[in-house]
């Protein structure tokens, strides 16, 4: 290990020569800004691995605090982002900051801040805010582009990151009907969640719901299958056979 350019976030009581390899081994991994590049050795009750941060410096972190997010780079972000408190133009002057401002400072607080209450549900499961949204300029000029009034930032894929490829402007109700608990399928080239599917096919929600999820029958077939009426709920000849 070069010893070089190194920022020892954490001291190394036995090097990596003179420690047995852990059992698991985080080595290409990628935490926030931090790639797992080799194992460092062991602190004080910790395993150590040496880390390449996306602005180039190496930087040692127990394993620990990589998995909880703890650390999640270099200390370079936390630098960067004092610096943007003092370069947002305008946005915030006493209480009255700017939509784009707003949702700059949300979307960083809930992928980062690890005391957030929702960090859980972002930074925690390893959504993040892309490179180059971390300048408040790029990101507010995409943000007054794309995303109207009465709109908010939204995800397309709830699993992936804050990105240009990945956001869009949505209504309040597109946004409910793009979470996690939905289910959304695609079929004939259309994507369209649940409910929706039962409004274009006459077929009761929890109907399909119940085809899906309980008989799992192809996409097709419990699009395209006629329900029959039985008082207040629909029901299939073949639900009852499977």
């Amino acid at each position: 290990m070069d010893e070089k350019n190194i920022s020892q976030g954490k001291k190394i009581v036995k090097p990596a020569s003179e420690c047995r390899y852990p059992k698991t081994s985080l080595v290409g991994h990628r935490f926030g800004r931090l790639v797992v590049t080799e194992f460092a050795g062991r602190g004080r009750g910790s395993v150590l691995w040496l880390c390449l941060c996306d602005c180039g410096n190496n930087h040692i972190v127990s394993g620990s605090n990589l998995k909880k997010g703890n650390t999640q780079s270099c200390g370079c972000y936390h630098k960067q982002r004092c610096s943007e408190v003092h370069t947002i133009h305008g946005a915030a002057k006493g209480n009255k900051e700017t939509r784009a401002y707003k949702r700059f400072r949300n979307i960083h607080t809930r992928c980062y801040n690890t005391k957030h209450p929702r960090y859980k549900d972002y930074g925690g499961r390893g959504i993040y805010v892309c490179d180059e949204w971390h300048s408040f300029p790029v990101f507010r000029d995409w943000f007054e582009s794309h995303v109207g009034e009465g709109e908010q930032l939204d995800r397309i894929d709830n699993n992936g990151p804050y990105a240009p490829w990945n956001c869009r402007g949505a209504t309040r109700k597109e946004q409910m009907r793009n979470t996690r608990r939905n289910i959304n399928i695609t079929w004939d080239g259309e994507t369209l969640c649940l409910k929706d599917w039962a409004k274009r096919t006459g077929i009761n929600a929890e109907t399909l719901r119940g085809r899906i999820r309980r008989f799992n029958w192809p996409i097709e077939k419990a699009l395209t299958t006629p329900a029959m009426n039985r008082g207040r709920h629909q029901h299939t000849r073949e639900s009852t056979a499977l």
